[in-house]
């Protein structure tokens, strides 16, 4: 797939996702954006068009922002840090616009997720209940299903007398059928 075409669908996806989400000053929309190199997070008014607090890994406050990076470790980390800046302009309750990144489990968006609702921020979901009853429905799932019966396992060498066996009968019927049909043969005659 072509550069031009991924960035293409990429925006279609930010643009689906955006029309569904509006922060307000009471709940403002909590934008992550991942880079290449850098992690931006902005908690946004749309009411009002402004910004209200923000966290990066390039940010000035940030500890440690020239190791920091696009990944696993950098989200755990700015995460943390959006959470507490939050927390600092008074803003418990948002709104999630992870603008087009793809969600999955375990994934630098997750981890992000994860990281900012320890820090204190609310979601209007739990994340960790939600979790907690995939895992438990997906036990419930595997406890449902009926065990498979096992076959009796036979040593080998019982398997290759009983195929020595099935091979000698096989060739015994084959040399009986041509004595019989001589026979019939000889008395036709």
């Amino acid at each position: 797939m072509r550069p031009e075409q991924k960035r293409k669908i990429a925006q279609r996806r930010r643009w689906r996702i955006r029309k569904k989400l509006h922060g307000t000053a009471a709940r403002p929309r909590m934008a992550v954006r991942f880079t290449e190199r850098n992690i931006y997070v902005q908690f946004i008014n749309d009411d009002e068009g402004c910004t209200l607090a923000s966290a990066s890994t390039r940010h000035k406050a940030q500890a440690g922002r020239e190791s920091l990076a696009a990944n696993k470790a950098g989200a755990e980390v700015v995460g943390q840090a959006a959470g507490e800046a939050a927390k600092a302009a008074g803003i418990s309750k948002v709104i999630f616009d992870r603008c087009g990144a793809r969600y999955v489990q375990d994934g630098k968006i997750d981890i992000f997720a994860h990281a900012a609702t320890r820090a204190g921020l609310d979601f209007g979901l739990d994340l960790e209940k939600k979790s907690a009853k995939a895992a438990k429905a997906a036990k419930e799932e595997k406890a449902e299903k009926p065990k498979k019966e096992k076959k009796e396992k036979k040593p080998k060498k019982e398997k290759k007398a009983e195929q020595a066996e099935q091979a000698k009968q096989a060739k015994q019927a084959e040399v009986t059928e041509p004595i019989a049909e001589t026979e019939k043969a000889e008395a036709g005659k």
